[in-house]
């Protein structure tokens, strides 16, 4: 039964790259419509695919649980992170996995069960006990804003780089200027002024930096920018985490005593490159999630990076495109909290012009979806706008 099983799924995935294969000829061709259909039959290789994480789930996480029958102790926090990991992907390839889904339970209800190490107690007017916080400020998202704040901490006020952390749940600095479809430019123009007006370049983060000059582009493009941003970090030896999402901020100060903060975090999957091409830059101790104990906590994740998914979005949802997601590679769209495995295929944005059809509706009359239809109409496709009364509405 193995072995007929076997060879069942060996003929499975190569038939799905057979496909997978001829759907990029047909793209790259414009037969679009042929090339949806190929890539529909080539991912249905994804149950078989959530089987096989379901299983590396298991083989990983069934020897530490006897393990800790027979002999005590705790499995290593990072193995239950990894064998979550897989739990989850097995179920986000295939939602009807219900085996999947239970053991994702089974793995919750025991991470819940297990002893917890004590967390530093607070007292009136002193500092937690136990070794000192490893940072005194946290700056969730290392896009613009959290660049430029902690430029301002460390280069303005002269905190030291390695108290101040930035955790980003992206591969690295600015990456959600990455997924900017290619067309995207900044509309505010850059200027390098300082010469001239003794002004600042109005996309800059810091004092004595312009992306006009360290990229020469008036209009930047998301990956430019990114770049502009990734140098600054470099060059300020910013302490930064990657791949790394906060998911809760407690306050734990004792009352008359200095502020702290409990961050809870979870790793977030990356594509297999990242570590040898955006290696996570973290200087000085490294902090000991989720005990760590900041004095600050600083959002700086952006307004619109949260899109309504699931519940909470319109009837349909699911079937539109949102320009902040992509260009991603497969492993991280399906790392990502999505309602369906349909949206991993349908929820990227990489470029405009290589849209398949020709009738678009954008949603959205602000600056990225006039971006949108501007762009979806010189790619030649036929673009409309719906917009609320407030967009139409001018100063003249």
């Amino acid at each position: 039964m193995a072995k007929k099983r076997r060879g069942t799924g060996d003929q499975q995935l190569a038939s799905a790259e057979e496909h997978a294969v001829k759907s990029e000829s047909l793209f790259e061709a414009k037969q679009y419509a042929d090339a949806a259909l190929e890539a529909e039959k080539a991912l249905q290789c994804l149950p078989l695919m959530a089987r096989s994480s379901l299983t590396r789930g298991r083989a990983l996480l069934y020897p530490a649980l006897s393990k800790m029958v027979q002999e005590g102790g705790l499995p290593p926090a990072g193995l239950l992170e990894e064998a979550g990991r897989h739990f989850t992907l097995a179920v986000r390839l295939d939602p009807e996995c219900e085996e999947a889904k239970g053991e994702v339970d089974s793995l919750q209800k025991l991470l819940s069960d297990l002893p917890q190490d004590p967390a530093p107690a607070s007292a009136a007017g002193k500092e937690p006990s136990g070794a000192a916080a490893a940072v005194d400020v946290i700056i969730v998202g290392a896009g613009a804003a959290g660049v430029g704040c902690a430029l301002m901490l460390t280069k303005t006020f002269g905190l030291d780089a390695s108290r101040v952390l930035l955790i980003e749940r992206g591969e690295g600095v600015g990456d959600t200027f990455r997924r900017w479809p290619a067309e995207m430019r900044f509309i505010s123009p850059s200027f390098n002024n300082q010469g001239w007006t003794n002004s600042f370049d109005l996309n800059s983060v810091a004092h004595g930096s312009s992306p006009a000059y360290s990229l020469h582009a008036q209009h930047p493009s998301g990956g430019q920018y990114a770049d502009y941003l990734d140098a600054l970090a470099s060059s300020a030896k910013l302490n930064v985490r990657t791949l790394t999402e906060v998911i809760s901020v407690k306050a734990e100060g004792g009352k008359g005593g200095p502020p702290r903060f409990r961050v809870g975090v979870r790793s977030q999957p990356g594509s297999s490159e990242h570590a040898a091409r955006r290696p996570s830059r973290v200087s000085g101790p490294r902090p000991r999630f989720p005990e760590d104990h900041p004095r600050y906590v600083v959002w700086a994740a952006g307004e619109f990076q949260y899109p309504r998914e699931g519940g909470g979005a319109i009837a349909g949802a699911e079937l539109c495109r949102h320009n902040s997601r992509g260009p991603f590679s497969l492993e991280q769209t399906l790392g990502c909290t999505l309602l369906s495995r349909s949206l991993a295929v349908i929820a990227l944005v990489s470029r405009f012009a290589s849209l398949p059809g020709d009738d678009f509706v954008v949603i959205g009359g602000y600056e990225s979806g006039a971006d949108a239809a501007v762009n979806l109409a010189k790619a030649g496709k036929q673009a409309c706008a719906s917009l609320t009364s407030e967009c139409r509405k001018t100063s003249d």
